[in-house]
């Protein structure tokens, strides 16, 4: 007990410090350290349109990153990244190349986790090639709704049921071959259409088999997406839902995890996001970027590309910077509407 008041008294001040430490660093006379999290997009294709994503907006064909490429990327990178996550703006498993890329990974001793739409996990053969792979530590499924229609609206393409078909399938496959050893989870995107729905949607994630549910209000990337997302009155109403949805989750052995707008700017210092400075996410064209809610979105931040520049020069260089310095004084347009600031 007395360890317990100790810890509450000084939690307050080691986050104000962490939060110094990174105002510190983002002083350009100052070193920095390497990301902790790096994704690496498999793939800008994708086999659905849905209209929260700018993908469903583009007319272009879209490109796969091939086993040469990924090569290049890791050799360039000034470390070997002990995990990645093998995903972006595409739908993974849709890339002729995705296990070969996951294969040259593991070669390096890197494990990756992707995530997925999930339309193709009926497959035979895509089920056994992921969970023979002991690289491959795990997924997220995109579900947005509890509902045939809502879900088809949401995930342009989808069949209801036979996406529950395909999850399900892989679920109680990857428990009988892989069990505690491969994560399994559920990411859901709130929209107007959805905001009634996501206790059911939680009832679905325990249906399926799966423990972990990520909930979180998506970036308005264009005039289609934001005529999707919710109003920040409608997220306070949602907000209101948040301790009895906790509760619904808890009592089917689902762990819920909220992250959406709060309306307002943190304090001056009062960091909320961290990726700047934790994250990086690289993507098929070799393009790096801070953070990974806009990717897809003409509006997202480039900080330089990795087939003509190092890492390390990217990482240190005069965009970075002036990114995490914006990010602090909250000038940062970028940040202003994303869930995570």
């Amino acid at each position: 007990m007395a360890l317990q008041v100790v810890s509450q008294k000084l939690m307050p001040g080691l986050r104000w410090l962490r939060r110094g430490l990174i105002v510190r660093y983002v002083d350009a006379s100052r070193p920095s350290p390497i990301p902790t999290t790096v994704q690496i997009e498999a793939t800008t294709w994708c086999n659905l349109r849905c209209p929260l994503c700018s993908h469903s907006r583009e007319m272009t064909s879209g490109r796969h990153l091939t086993g040469d490429e990924l090569r290049a990327i890791l050799d360039r990178l000034p470390w070997t990244p002990p995990h990645v996550r093998l995903s972006g703006v595409g739908e993974p498993l849709v890339s002729p190349y995705f296990f070969e890329l996951a294969d040259i990974l593991a070669e390096r001793g890197i494990t990756c986790e992707f995530y997925t739409n999930g339309t193709l996990l009926g497959r035979q053969a895509t089920r056994d090639a992921i969970l023979s792979r002991p690289s491959i530590t795990g997924l997220r499924v995109s579900c947005d709704g509890a509902t045939k229609d809502t879900f088809e609206a949401m995930r342009l393409g989808a069949e209801f049921d036979a996406w529950k078909q395909s999850v399900q399938g892989f679920v109680t496959q990857a428990k009988e071959q892989r069990g505690a050893t491969f994560s399994l989870g559920v990411l859901t995107a709130l929209s107007r259409q959805n905001l009634g729905e996501i206790g059911d949607v939680i009832r679905l994630v325990a249906d399926l088999g799966m423990q972990r549910i990520f909930i979180q209000d998506p970036m308005p990337i264009d005039d289609v997406a934001a005529s999707w997302c919710p109003s920040l009155d409608e997220m306070r109403e949602f907000h209101g839902h948040e301790g009895e949805l906790r509760a619904l989750g808890k009592s089917l052995g689902v762990t819920a995890t909220f992250r959406y707008r709060r309306g307002v700017s943190p304090r001056p210092i009062g960091i909320r996001c961290l990726q700047p400075w934790m994250y990086t996410f690289i993507r098929a064209t070799g393009d790096v970027a801070p953070c990974c809610s806009v990717f897809g979105s003409d509006d997202a931040a480039v900080m330089g590309n990795l087939t003509n520049e190092d890492f390390e020069a990217i990482w240190h260089g005069d965009r970075y910077r002036e990114f995490r310095t914006t990010l602090v004084s909250g000038t940062n347009d970028l940040c202003q509407t994303c869930p995570y600031y």
